[in-house]
């Protein structure tokens, strides 16, 4: 595959794991565009023989997301604005979208009660469309550790929901 095949295929994957994990679509696109840079630059030294090309390009937009959050507490920055920018109306009504706007809000009120492993594997499993097994060898971690990691942060999701 050239560049373009693998930013065409995996661009909407990556972008809604790194999205998930920052929550704010500004940031977003910065972190994105940061990790794609990183792939076109080291491209050629992708090697097969050490992983596949999903779990080389989560790693980079993993290493991106945790660079963002080390600047962030460094700086001390804290963001007046919440994740609401990142949901623009489309063809929906204008009550249709801020209903969805709300369960979305909702969603990730509940992921970020969770520690930041589950979010990351919760993350890579539902926005990202990765199987456990994926996710297992991207983390290093066991796929019935995976299993249990998601099982035990959806109920974490679920009782928040249900107390909401």
């Amino acid at each position: 595959m050239n560049f373009e095949q693998v930013y065409r295929e995996f661009f909407k994957i990556i972008y809604s794991y790194i999205i998930t994990r920052v929550r704010e679509d500004n940031t977003a696109k910065d972190i994105a565009a940061l990790t794609w840079q990183k792939v076109l630059k080291n491209f050629d030294a992708f090697d097969e023989n050490k992983g596949n090309m999903s779990q080389w390009l989560f790693t980079i937009a993993r290493n991106e997301i945790t660079m963002y959050y080390r600047m962030y507490y460094v700086k001390k920055v804290l963001s007046l604005t919440g994740f609401e920018d990142a949901f623009v109306a489309d063809e929906k009504g204008i009550e249709e979208t801020l209903i969805d706007n709300q369960e979305k809000q909702l969603l990730l009120q509940a992921m970020a009660t969770l520690n930041k492993k589950e979010q990351d594997i919760i993350a890579l499993k539902f926005y990202s469309g990765l199987n456990n097994r994926q996710i297992a060898e991207l983390v290093n971690l066991s796929e019935s550790n995976v299993g249990t990691i998601i099982n035990r942060g959806m109920n974490k999701i679920r009782v928040f929901l249900e107390v909401k």
